[in-house]
């Protein structure tokens, strides 16, 4: 979107045809001609840029469309940039696209409008007075041809029963902006069809336009401009060749980093947001909300870059984040964390061992300190130690914060020689490399001798011998546990 003098391009949520969002369209005032200096002035736009791909023709065009509400003025009207000399670029051609100033380019625009469809009078002459060409009559100039206003309808309708007028096609009339906006003499005016056939010729002789359906097209302007007088349009669902090419502003997408859903010390929170959109971010801010429903600032906090919470204290808090783009769309994310006082905590499950049992897993679950982030720790490096035997995990993920690994039974067994109770030792490393290490007790009935437990067909030496692997994930909150405590690298 562009606009130029006092117009205005903008997303608007006042009115829609459908979603939430419609581009408004202003072009204040009215332009007046200068005859002194050939120009106009006081001109103001409002207007839709759509880029076409390199190549582009007018053959390939074949129908534009889009819901319009028009609350003031003259409906919008469509501009097709042609590429006439093939060289890529749009040079401006023969007129100025704003204020009809003479120029010197090679290139040249199709223009659609509500006043000339759809076609009437022969030959595109007017047949007057008070006889319509189109919508236009000169008699209703005064009034902008009449259009419908506060109302939603397609493209040129004047009337939603209109059938003729819902898009630009191959019978919609256009005219080169070379010449005059009317079907005057030494001008170039005619249908889509026919442009695309090369069989336009000039009104009042016979030189043809120098346009045809290999005529490359640059770009599309749908836009409003005040030369009859000002306008306001709302324009919605446009569609090209039948598929959408413009919708509605997503809110931006927000993705807080830090803080984590887990678990923290009570002290410092970080604060991390990444956020992104295609139009661009203008601010970001954030507050936190207690269990109360208070917030713990008075106003919302602008974030320019990584940053912390001070002195938090125990309790459960929401955290917010809010994003403008540069459209004013507003996108708003929420994540829920904790502060308490924590330790690293493991909680063996079985908590009884019975050696004569077939199962093939023991459960080992592990409980982080706050304030540890335990990103990217290599879960084959975990080890288990119990009766001077090491054990690897087969399984592990996060959940909730919690780590929940599975060793083999077999294996576990086989390291315990007769009933009782032992302690198993569980050790690993952040990924800062420093040391976290707990340990839990289990129970040990039905005595047998080393090896003399139940057969497991090779299973324990199968898993024994695998392939290690890892994973990442992030922490949640952490559940308290009131198992045994280790030093968790503190």
């Amino acid at each position: 979107m562009s606009s130029y003098g006092d117009g205005v391009a903008e997303w608007s949520s006042e009115t829609h045809y459908r979603g939430i969002y419609s581009i408004h369209l202003v072009a204040p005032g009215k332009a007046t001609w200068n005859g002194n200096i050939n120009a106009g002035e006081g001109v103001n736009e409002g207007r839709i840029v759509i880029e076409l791909d390199p190549g582009t023709t007018l053959g390939d065009i074949e129908s534009l469309s889009w819901w319009v509400n028009t609350t003031a003025g003259y409906p919008p009207h469509a501009d097709l940039l042609l590429d006439i000399d093939g060289d890529g670029v749009f040079d401006g051609g023969k007129k100025d696209l704003v204020n009809g100033t003479s120029l010197e380019g090679d290139d040249d625009v199709l223009v659609a409008e509500f006043a000339y469809q759809p076609y009437i009078g022969p030959g595109f002459n007017y047949t007057s007075p008070g006889v319509p060409y189109g919508h236009y009559d000169p008699a209703l100039q005064g009034s902008y041809y009449n259009p419908a206003y506060d109302q939603w309808v397609r493209t040129f309708q004047n009337e939603t029963s209109e059938t003729k007028t819902t898009k630009i096609s191959n019978g919609t009339v256009c005219w080169l902006y070379s010449g005059l906006p009317g079907p005057y003499n030494n001008i170039y005016f005619g249908i889509v069809k026919d442009f695309k056939e090369g069989n336009v010729e000039i009104i009042g002789g016979t030189q043809k336009a120098p346009v045809d359906a290999s005529t490359p097209v640059l770009e599309i302007h749908i836009e409003v401009d005040n030369w009859i007088g000002p306008a306001d349009a709302y324009l919605d669902d446009i569609t090209l060749n039948g598929k959408r090419v413009l919708t509605e502003p997503y809110a931006p997408d927000i993705d807080i980093k830090r803080p984590e859903h887990r678990t923290y010390e009570p002290g410092d929170v970080p604060v991390v947001i990444e956020v992104e959109d295609i139009f661009g971010v203008d601010r970001i801010w954030f507050n936190v909300m207690d269990s109360d429903g208070k917030w713990l600032y008075a106003k919302n906090r602008t974030y320019s870059g990584p940053t912390e919470i001070g002195d938090m204290e125990e309790g459960s808090y929401m955290f917010h984040a809010w994003a403008n783009n540069t459209l004013g769309v507003t996108g708003h994310a929420q994540l829920r964390f904790w502060v308490q006082e924590t330790e690293f905590e493991v909680e063996i499950h079985p908590e009884t061992l019975n050696l004569r049992s077939g199962g093939r897993w023991v459960t080992v679950i592990l409980t982080f300190p706050g304030g540890e982030s335990t990103e990217d720790i290599a879960i084959e490096d975990i080890v288990l130690e119990i009766n001077g035997e090491e054990l690897e995990p087969v399984w592990g993920r996060v959940f909730d914060g919690v780590l929940t690994l599975k060793f083999s039974r077999h294996e576990l067994q086989e390291a315990i020689e007769e009933s009782g109770e032992y302690e198993i030792v569980v050790r690993g490393e952040y990924a800062d490399e420093s040391d976290f290490e707990g340990s839990d007790t289990i129970r040990a009935i039905s005595p047998g001798k080393k090896g003399k437990g139940p057969k497991q067909n090779g299973w324990g030496k199968q898993y024994k011998n695998q392939k290690k692997f890892s994973f990442k994930w992030k922490l949640g909150n952490n559940q308290q546990s009131n198992n045994k405590k280790g030093k968790g690298g503190q």
